[in-house]
């Protein structure tokens, strides 16, 4: 294992800044130049993840055509995001794949790895660690995980005092810190995961004792080892509150492994940050990237679209689509539009991130073969969602004084799909950023790692050329994504579509 997390790969050598200030020195472009030098601290590029646009696909938007520019992304260049589709590259491979590149006997290293993510997380599991947890949940019943992951993560912090060589640093073995990353990550997943089980047990029975919820816990937690369980296994039972089935495992497991990669949203940028500033403890960089991820408006905000959806339940169908349509006007529509691709338009082709796509396919899937059955009020929701999807997008808002001019369309990013699939399957709403918090914590590793060699943070880092793809004629994903869009701009999308089947 020593030998296999020591593996540090080499910084990217591709420095556009650089590279353009000689260029306009050479041309005797002085301002040119001095303006490009404030940006010299930037660092070269990243090895770890390119998204260009690969695809370019039609579908039908109220009788107009529109062309979807769909970004998919590669990491190191090695793993092409239709890999995971296909079900050649899983968790294990991504996480080892972002932290290590390709080094000589990676399936060994892979089986390693994979051994030691379930052993952090499983002994974070044992009985005192339970029983903490469920004295905990009893005092303050109904909060997210991330409270409880923060709590236990200061005790931990508290606890362990300053050791003279801990925290992120650059004089730091990068095989012991990551070593002490995934330790502290692992447990925090563990913590998060059970507080939320317990918070379900305390829905169905608020007169449970402490020792009850413990107890409990320690039972279903025994049950999911019996069947052979991995931790992140263990977990999707953990966030859905009973034992995952295989069509509930399988949606959740593309989301979290699709999630992993590293990438320039707000958390990402937090943990680079705090990797530069060299944090005094491990514990702060995880709570401090897991408090951006959770805010009110991370790039699309789990949150906020739980809040909107709520708001609009209490309106008529006339009210709801004129407040969807002020909200895109106002730029505040929570999980549609993105800050650094083009994701809206009023013409007839925009970026489109197919991550919403990738996460409601198999629930479409499961629905359809019978595995998933949707309650009146989860349709009620994914009803409103859908409405926003057909609002935003197929319909698209036109502005006061200009409608002569095309509608504005935007187009959904991660957050609506992760939104609509946690809907579908149940999850609690404080629970619906614990998945990308678990997943997206290997890609805060992979950022610290890299941002201790390049020493410098901002919020797009241009990829490496070597790593960025062709354009690709593989229709996995175009394919999905078109299928998907036609299926949700359908009636009743969430009810199953099975032939003989009421619509």
């Amino acid at each position: 294992m020593d030998t296999t997390f020591s593996v540090l790969p080499p910084a990217p050598d591709y420095n556009p800044v650089k590279q353009a200030v000689a260029r306009a020195e050479e041309l005797g472009e002085k301002t040119i130049a001095a303006t490009l030098g404030y940006f010299s601290t930037m660092p070269s590029s990243t090895d770890i993840i390119a998204n260009p646009v690969l695809y370019h696909t039609p579908v039908d938007c109220n009788g107009t055509n529109i062309t979807l520019d769909i970004r998919s992304f590669t990491i190191r260049g090695i793993i092409p995001e239709h890999d995971i589709l296909r079900g050649k590259a899983g968790p294990i491979d991504v996480i080892f794949t972002g932290l290590f590149s390709e080094p000589e006997g990676a399936a060994a290293g892979k089986e390693t790895l994979a051994t030691f993510l379930d052993q952090q997380f499983f002994e974070n599991t044992s009985d005192e660690r339970v029983e903490q947890i469920g004295e905990f949940v009893k005092k303050f019943p109904g909060l997210g995980p991330e409270v409880a992951m923060q709590h236990f993560a200061i005790l931990r912090k508290a606890t362990e005092g300053r050791p003279e060589n801990s925290g992120i640093h650059d004089e730091r073995d990068a095989g012991e810190l990551l070593t002490e990353m995934i330790a502290c990550h692992m447990d925090n997943v563990a913590v998060g995961g059970i507080s939320a089980y317990l918070n379900y047990l305390m829905v169905a029975k608020p007169e449970s004792s402490e020792s009850d919820l413990a107890a409990a816990a320690k039972e279903f937690i025994a049950q999911e080892v019996s069947q052979g369980r991995n931790a992140f296994q263990v977990s999707y039972s953990l966030i859905l509150g009973h034992h995952a089935n295989d069509h509930e495992s399988l949606i959740l497991e593309r989301m979290g492994t699709i999630q992993i990669h590293h990438g320039s949203a707000g958390s990402n940028m937090v943990a680079r940050y705090m990797a530069t500033l060299h944090t005094l403890s491990v514990s702060d960089f995880f709570t401090a990237s897991q408090m951006a991820l959770d805010g009110a408006r991370h790039f699309g905000a789990i949150h906020d679209m739980s809040d909107f959806v709520q708001e609009l339940e209490g309106l008529t169908v006339e009210e709801r689509a004129a407040r969807i349509r002020e909200k895109v006007l106002s730029g505040g529509l929570p999980t549609f539009g993105h800050p650094e691709i083009s994701a809206a338009g009023r013409g007839n082709q925009v970026q489109q991130d197919p991550r919403p796509a990738i996460y409601i396919a198999p629930v479409f899937d499961a629905i359809d073969a019978g595995e998933l059955t949707l309650t009146p009020a989860q349709q009620d929701r994914l009803a409103i969602a859908r409405l926003i999807y057909m609002t935003a997008f197929v319909q698209g808002v036109l502005k006061p004084q200009r409608e002569d001019e095309p509608p504005l369309r935007l187009t959904a990013n991660t957050d609506f799909g992760a939104w609509c699939v946690q809907e579908a399957l149940g999850i609690e709403e404080a629970d619906r950023t614990l998945l990308t918090y678990i997943f997206r914590g290997f890609g805060w590793m992979m950022d610290a790692r890299e941002q201790l060699q390049q020493k410098m943070i901002r919020p797009v880092i241009a990829p490496n050329p070597k790593i960025v793809p062709k354009e690709s004629d593989d229709n996995t994903i175009p394919d999905l994504v078109s299928r998907v869009h036609a299926r949700l701009s359908s009636d009743n999308p969430f009810s199953s579509q099975r032939s003989g089947s009421q619509r």
